[in-house]
């Protein structure tokens, strides 16, 4: 193993830092007795942030002997959840549990509160894919007859979406990868668009794999393809879009804790061993196994690269997205 020599001048930096933290009243350091972590959902109840939170909290209050509680804050995406946390008190006392349509909402210009400048990343939790079904009376079995059809018929073919939303985005990454033009129709949620597909008003439904598998199973529709890496083990048969060609089709909705800039690290480290446990509880592996959550885990390090990384790549995917002037 290699062994770094500090310099003396950085080894004063290091012994003053160390008397620095010694320093930091114990209070700073830990929870306030008798004050609840709040968790905050910034969607309603029953949606994945609220059903994960919820999950945790119970775990979480017995590991730390704090009570743990969920609050739903919805409204504006995931925004105004988001932006009541990074005003709260830096104490570990209010977290947020945040996912992609953060970091969309931040890519497209329409954050109220930056996810780099105004959190302390603390850990994921949990993860989704997004799954594409078409409904049993279009003639396509599979993308490629898919893409077939689309291309004979440009802009006959339309997809479910909302604006700013993942479908949104998944419908034009399709277009512009596959080089075919289909329409997006605008709903209010995935689950809307679901009578539209089963009567063939719209042709392709992209949704959370949750909310498609019991479409799929009860043979209502047909699932094509999913959004991962790799194939989830709910639907094994199904293949993602990644391996029938499509490398940018990838899109995986983590779910992942921050907290206020400036909690201090002892306290976030404490949160994410608390969760990570949580995490790993039978009750949240089979609730994660049913719903097809995926076990999707990583403390504050791996949390910070993941966000630098996607709002740089979802940063172009808007850009790519933009109508040309």
């Amino acid at each position: 193993m290699r062994v770094m020599k500090l310099s003396r001048r950085a080894a004063v930096a290091s012994a003053m830092a160390g008397v620095a933290t010694a320093a930091v009243p114990a209070r700073a350091q830990d929870f306030q007795q008798g004050k609840p972590i709040t968790i905050v959902a910034p969607f309603g109840p029953g949606t994945t942030n609220d059903i994960i939170a919820r999950l945790l909290a119970q775990d979480m209050t017995v590991t730390l002997g704090q009570s743990v509680i969920v609050e739903n804050r919805p409204g504006a995406t995931g925004n105004i959840g988001a932006d009541y946390v990074a005003k709260s008190r830096p104490d570990g006392h209010t977290l947020v549990i945040a996912s992609l349509s953060n970091i969309i909402n931040q890519a497209t210009g329409n954050a109220t509160a930056n996810l780099i400048n105004d959190f302390t990343p603390v850990c994921f939790v949990g993860g989704v894919l997004y799954a594409m079904l078409v409904p049993n009376e279009l003639p396509a079995k599979n993308v490629a007859e898919l893409v077939e059809l689309a291309s004979k018929e440009p802009g006959k073919l339309n997809f479910s979406g909302f604006i700013g939303g993942v479908p949104q985005f998944l419908g034009e990454m399709l277009n512009r990868a596959a080089k075919i033009n289909t329409v997006m129709v605008p709903y209010k949620s995935t689950t809307d668009a679901l009578p539209d597909l089963l009567t063939n008003r719209i042709q392709m439904w992209f949704t959370p794999v949750a909310s498609g598998v019991p479409v799929y199973n009860n043979k209502q529709a047909r699932m094509l393809a999913v959004t991962g890496e790799k194939r989830t083990a709910v639907v094994p048969d199904v293949p993602t879009f990644k391996e029938l060609g499509y490398p940018d089709m990838v899109a995986e909705v983590a779910f992942y804790l921050l907290a206020p800039k400036g909690t201090p690290q002892p306290i976030v480290d404490k949160l994410y061993r608390a969760a990570d446990k949580a995490m790993q509880s039978p009750k949240a592996l089979e609730s994660f196994r049913v719903q097809g959550i995926e076990d999707n885990r990583g403390g504050p390090a791996e949390l910070a690269a993941y966000l630098a990384n996607e709002l740089r790549r979802w940063g172009e995917i808007v850009k790519l997205s933009a109508p040309a002037k």
